[in-house]
């Protein structure tokens, strides 16, 4: 999911020091803090806080395997999509936010509930027999099944577990390897993924899934709380959020931002980036379009 990082800010004017004096380096600081918490950063809405819990569930249910197991399970689903449609972890394979690009809960403030559109294996489970998403469907079961076959059963299903742990499939359960070799067809196909795309109409019309799910700024803040790597340690203070004139100033000088001893605040919070990159860029257009305009006056 999808994860929100801090992205590099310039700053204006230059630091100068004074003979004598270290020059310190704010933009190296920033980025090893950023770097060293960017795993606790705060989800800033619904779907973000959404992902950050779905991809705790997975990693979770990813440790009973090797990283050497997990990365030929990667290029089993990838083998199995086509070249054109690799992807780079069991967790963008399995992503449910590939069908919500206009979900309100992208805007939504953070919680513990959402609603979802249905997965393509429960829509498997509705269409008729003779339509051309279940002719694709059983084509698609037989072709992983066939390139599944160098795996043991107890891969297979626990594949589909990890599947299942990153879709937030909360409904059903997965029984045996013939179960998880068609969950797990029906969930990475990329050609189903492409009709999705055409015409979403059988996914609409399926039964929406609401998942419950813990609250994870309550999470990340007791880990942040209770990180002994964190130096210097995070307080309550360091949780709240930068007033509008304060962006506006960091985006002016980011010097001032290490002057207001709550920079830790801007590496977790992804809503304050996105504020103060919002800022920045204006300021940066602004500062371009500048000397044009000054050219034009002196003609």
């Amino acid at each position: 999911m999808f994860e929100g990082h801090l992205t590099e800010v310039g700053f204006r004017g230059k630091t100068v020091p004074k003979r004598g004096e270290t020059m310190q380096n704010p933009t190296k600081d920033i980025r090893e803090m950023i770097k060293e918490l960017n795993r606790f950063q705060l989800p800033s809405s619904l779907m973000e806080s959404f992902d950050t819990w779905r991809e705790d569930v997975a990693r979770a249910v990813s440790r009973e395997f090797s990283p050497s197991q997990l990365n030929w399970f990667l290029d089993l689903l990838n083998r199995f999509r086509g070249p054109d449609d690799r992807k780079d972890s069991l967790l963008e394979v399995f992503d449910p936010g590939m069908y919500t690009a206009n979900h309100p809960a992208w805007e939504a403030a953070p919680g513990t509930v959402i609603e979802l559109p249905a997965l393509t294996s429960d829509v498997a489970d509705i269409v008729a027999v003779d339509s051309e998403f279940a002719e694709i469907a059983r084509e698609e079961i037989r072709d992983f099944r066939e390139l599944a076959r160098s795996f043991a059963d107890e891969e297979i299903v626990g594949l589909a577990k990890i599947a299942h742990a990153a879709l937030a499939n909360q409904r059903k359960s997965l029984r045996g390897r013939e179960g998880a070799v068609r969950y797990l067809a029906l969930n990475s196909s990329a050609l189903l993924e492409d009709l999705w795309a055409q015409d979403d109409t059988l996914w609409v019309k399926a039964p929406i899934r609401r998942i419950q799910f813990d609250d994870m700024v309550a999470r990340r803040k007791a880990e942040l709380l209770a990180a002994a790597s964190a130096r210097p340690p995070f307080e309550e203070k360091d949780f709240a959020c930068y007033t509008d004139d304060e962006i506006r100033a960091f985006a002016f000088d980011m010097r001032k931002l290490f002057l207001t001893e709550r920079a830790k605040h801007l590496a977790i919070c992804s809503r304050c980036q996105q504020r103060l990159e919002y800022w920045s860029g204006l300021i940066e257009n602004f500062d371009r379009a500048a000397p044009l305009r000054e050219r034009r006056t002196d003609a």
